[in-house]
């Protein structure tokens, strides 16, 4: 038997309230999930009851084959990263790593080589005789690290571990977590806000609204496939608009846009919420127009640009509606735009996401 993590119909109540409600989640042995979502969509109440700080209101939670909803923080043996670092100020880094393997009454002529293993895995032996005061917030970050994996536990529970940290600081840090997890097998429930942080790190991505389980899939189906509005405005960038379907079109409320669309027939005279992320829209640049579709090509005024690195943003009025598109820095150059300049934009009908309005 693998050891699966499994919460079935998991619910949390603080009095009349719900904070989490009826999660329902397979976790693999080994695996790295994320439970991504804005505050107060209860991903951390959600962690906080597969590690036992919160009793659950309703629902069991089974790890094993075992259910494991009695059972205290310490008896569950899961491993678990907090924010705030949470290291013993009085302690040399070592004495840190060492403590959970003094509470397991781990052999003391073992210690020193299991405690100098884990301080070569996250880079830190150099420094095992200092305190946490003289490490950089990243280098703490590791250590808690290493503390949490000092017991060999077979799930680590990581909430929130780098959102103190600076963003360079950041993509470096989820990339050495990412590459541990992978070493070593372990399976990985990871919290954050973050959904770049999300999609990079993942095998899976839990994306939770007002406690309830939005969407769970691969990042990249979870960017290219969302299967709700929430998601696909949670979930990087999207331009919305709401109308109709009809005759393989769009016909965009209270506008005088007609797009065309591909959709499924089921959706045929439904009115939906449509939206199409600002890289799926082409700045034409002398490109052949006859073979496009001629109702999909808006042309409106660039009123502002910001560079973003690899991309740049614009945002162009069409009417009285902003669109935001993003193309390469170095077509955007190429163009020589500035703002007022008018800019014909293509939408692709394979660009377009459809969610009906239930």
């Amino acid at each position: 038997m693998t050891k699966d993590l499994v919460l079935e119909k998991v619910s949390k109540k603080f009095g009349d309230s719900y904070a989490v409600r009826g999660v329902d989640l397979v976790i693999k042995d080994g695996e790295f999930v994320t439970l991504l979502g804005p505050s107060g969509c209860g991903k951390t109440t959600t962690l906080r009851m597969i590690a036992g700080f919160e009793t659950i209101t309703e629902g069991t939670i089974t790890y094993n084959g075992k259910v494991i909803n009695g059972l205290t923080p310490q008896q569950r043996k899961f491993g678990i990263v907090f924010q705030s670092y949470a290291l013993f100020p009085h302690m040399r880094v070592d004495e840190n790593v060492a403590f959970g393997l003094k509470m397991q009454k781990y052999p003391k002529n073992k210690m020193d080589s299991r405690v100098n293993e884990l301080l070569d895995i996250v880079g830190l032996r150099q420094h095992k005789k200092k305190y946490p005061a003289e490490l950089s917030g990243g280098m703490q970050q590791r250590v808690a690290l290493a503390r949490a994996l000092a017991p060999n536990p077979d799930v680590i529970l990581l909430d929130e571990p780098l959102s103190a940290l600076d963003a360079k600081i950041r993509v470096k840090l989820r990339a050495e977590i990412k590459q541990l997890q992978a070493k070593l097998g372990v399976t990985m429930i990871y919290v954050t806000h973050d959904q770049e942080e999300a999609l990079s790190i993942s095998d899976r991505v839990v994306v939770m609204n007002q406690g309830v389980v939005e969407q769970v899939d691969i990042p990249v189906e979870i960017y290219k496939k969302p299967t709700s509005e929430y998601v696909a405005d949670f979930v990087g960038s999207n331009n919305f608009c709401n109308g109709v379907l009809k005759n393989g079109t769009l016909d965009i409320i209270d506008k005088t846009f007609v797009f065309k669309v591909d959709y499924d027939s089921s959706l045929e005279s439904q009115t939906i919420t449509a939206a199409i992320r600002p890289e799926r829209i082409e700045v034409m640049n002398n490109r052949d127009s006859s073979k496009l579709e001629p109702g999909n090509l808006l042309t409106g005024e660039l009123i502002v640009f910001t560079f973003l690195g690899l991309i740049v943003r614009l945002v162009v009025k069409v009417g009285d509606k902003e669109i935001n598109v993003d193309m390469l820095e170095k077509n955007f150059t190429k163009l020589k735009l500035s703002r007022g300049d008018q800019v014909t934009l293509y939408l692709p009908p394979d660009g377009f996401l459809i969610f009906t309005n239930k």
